[in-house]
């Protein structure tokens, strides 16, 4: 099987209903990630693009979070109505940034 062209990391992270910071489990980033592998089967590019569940990428107050490699793009509030948009301009569309997704550069980790 030849190396992925693309891979999608989106946050699992889980800390619990009652920890005093969110993480983007909470917020669904089980049902994203799902929905990524399912676009990417639907799509039939399984091969180029590997989605990856991770555990905390440091960003949990900003909602779901999403990178995408090799373009190193970070996206923020992610949802599952965001799953096609960012295959197609950032994931299978070159890179392309989505502005109102994107994690500013200066957000700091937590």
């Amino acid at each position: 099987m030849p190396y992925p062209e693309v891979q999608i990391l989106v946050c699992t992270n889980d800390r619990g209903p009652e920890a005093e910071k969110p993480s983007c489990a909470q917020r669904g980033g089980l049902e994203v990630y799902r929905r990524f592998k399912d676009a990417i089967r639907e799509r039939g590019v399984r091969e180029r693009v590997f989605v990856t569940r991770t555990g905390c990428l440091k960003r949990c107050s900003q909602g779901i979070t999403v990178g995408v490699w090799p373009w190193n793009r970070w996206y923020r509030g992610v949802t599952v109505d965001d799953v096609e948009e960012i295959l197609d301009t950032t994931a299978l569309g070159g890179g392309r940034v989505i502005e109102r997704l994107r994690l500013p550069e200066d957000s700091p980790l937590e």
